[in-house]
């Protein structure tokens, strides 16, 4: 592909990555107080545009919403290949179809619940969803669509059908990095489902759930083999642990193993995850040429946007100070 068509759109980049919150803000943020002192904070940053005189604290989420919204508008303008938008977008469309489908299904008004981004407008969603079909989305989605209702035509029940969102999600955006073709976007989606069949394979264990369930629920495409992963873990816990010894994964499943022995918990590991993911986004800042730049700040926006999540509803909770610090995810910088 050619990596010179990003030039000018990763100069504003580095402009946008500047309004990036860094340690020192999220500092000062858990001293405060109160969540009302943060959201003050807050009024004096990009998230000042979408916070008025009389709005309350606990108002937080549609201001968090509103400022990621037009970031995701302001790069589906200026980028010059969508897809890379599509990649971090797709989440929130697979969010909203399990919304709508559930809503359909219990007969109840879950509207409050849907997030105004992703690939497809919600129209297009609430359409697919009332027909089944749909030649404005990728086939992907239809064929996810089609699957969950014949699901819960078979078993009139609900509480499964996530299990086959999350498959089809992982099988479209591996079908996105491939189509895109680029190196780091690639490395970036396979990497998280390894950490995601990590994730799933350790909490199954966890729930002592069986070998039918896990392997139902692994996604195919990552460096690690989900049936490797299978075999492993039906073997024994310190087998799994063993196999990931010599994977980039190491210092992830050791914690995690220790966490999960020593206090029968997996608390910590979405943490862990987010900062690894970040770690390896932040080798990339130094690349001047292609989506490199776009790919991070994205990622460091959703980050901010879970960190400030986190501290408001921590602060209105009155969560301590130093149990809010080690939740915080790190920053970009």
């Amino acid at each position: 592909m050619n990596d010179i068509k990003y030039n000018t759109l990763n100069t504003r980049i580095r402009t946008y990555e500047s309004q990036l919150f860094d340690r020192t803000r999220y500092e000062r943020m858990l001293s405060a107080n109160a969540a009302e002192e943060i959201y003050g904070m807050l009024q004096e940053t990009v998230y000042g545009d979408f916070i008025n005189e009389d709005d309350r604290v606990h108002d937080f989420e549609q201001v968090l919403t509103a400022e990621l919204k037009r970031v995701y508008e302001t790069m589906y303008q200026l980028a010059p290949d969508r897809r890379i938008i599509d990649y971090f977008a797709l989440k929130y469309d697979y969010q909203n179809l399990k919304v709508l489908v559930k809503a359909s299904y219990m007969q109840t008004d879950f509207s409050s619940f849907l997030v105004p981004i992703g690939t497809q407008p919600l129209s297009v969603l609430k359409d697919l969803v009332a027909t089944r079909k749909s030649n404005q989305v990728a086939p992907e989605m239809v064929a996810c669509i089609e699957e969950v209702f014949s699901y819960i035509e078979n078993y009139h029940e609900v509480q499964s059908i996530d299990i086959i969102f999350d498959n089809h999600y992982w099988a479209q955006l591996w079908s996105l990095g491939k189509d895109y073709d680029d190196e780091t976007l690639q490395k970036l989606i396979q990497r998280q489902i390894d950490i995601f069949n990590i994730s799933t394979v350790l909490r199954s264990y966890a729930m002592k759930r069986k070998r039918g369930f896990i392997s139902a629920v692994l996604a195919d495409n990552g460096t690690l083999p989900a049936s490797e992963l299978l075999t492993e873990i039906t073997t024994s816990l310190e087998a799994f642990v063993a196999y990931l010894q010599n994977t980039p994964y190491k210092k992830l499943i050791n914690a995690s193993y220790e966490e999960l022995i020593e206090k029968k918990t997996l608390n910590t590991f979405d943490l862990r995850k987010d900062n690894f993911l970040m770690g390896k986004l932040k080798e990339q800042k130094i690349v001047p040429f292609g989506p490199a730049a776009l790919i991070g700040y994205l990622y460091a926006k959703e980050i901010e946007s879970k960190n400030l999540r986190i501290l408001l509803i921590g602060k209105i909770n009155k969560v301590p100070e130093e149990i809010l610090r080690s939740r915080v995810r790190d920053s970009y910088e």
